[in-house]
């Protein structure tokens, strides 16, 4: 789960108390999945290297370098200006990203379960079934009854009991023969 999560979270930058290489505090992500072992290696700078120490009054360690390595390259065109960093006075922010572009200092559950669960596309009849004063039985005869026509037709919608996943879901398995919905 961790590699799934680390793209949520993020930093905003402010006094560079993060790690250079590991941490993900630019937009591009963690710099060492970018340009990898030989980051560290080709800049000078330790893995555990802070942001501010890769600082200097003038800007980026690297910028004044006069090496055509691609990674030294990479880092002056993509690296944000520097001097926010060196005169900042407040704390880095940890925020969640989760549409993918603006962060936010708190985390909703709902945009969190959006962004790992991506809504399939809505069908232009899920109204008719799901309202707010439909009948439950109703319901779930109707949209047993939908699917099986779609299943009929040809459509790629997943045929297996979602709460047994043993067998194809249909009346007969889902109100006689599946063991989940026996208990229930």
């Amino acid at each position: 789960m961790r590699s799934t999560a680390r793209r949520l979270f993020s930093v905003r930058l402010a006094q560079g108390s993060q790690r250079v290489w590991m941490d993900n505090w630019t937009s591009l992500g963690p710099l060492i999945e970018l340009v990898g072992k030989r980051g560290p290696v080709v800049t000078g700078l330790s893995i555990n290297t802070m942001v501010a120490d890769a600082l200097t009054s003038e800007g980026w360690c690297f910028e004044r370098s006069r090496s055509r390595n691609p990674i030294i390259t990479f880092l002056r065109d993509s690296m944000s200006d520097a001097q926010p960093v060196l005169s900042s006075e407040v704390d880095d922010t940890y925020i969640w990203v989760t549409n993918g572009q603006n962060g936010s200092e708190t985390l909703s559950t709902c945009e969190t379960w959006k962004t790992l669960f991506p809504c399939t596309l809505e069908v232009f009849w899920h109204k008719m079934i799901w309202f707010s004063g439909r009948i439950p039985k109703h319901a779930f005869i109707s949209w047993v009854a939908a699917r099986d026509r779609l299943i009929r037709r040809g459509l790629l919608v997943p045929s297996t009991c979602v709460m047994c996943a043993g067998h194809n879901e249909d009346r007969q398995h889902l109100c006689f023969d599946c063991a989940f919905s026996s208990q229930v």
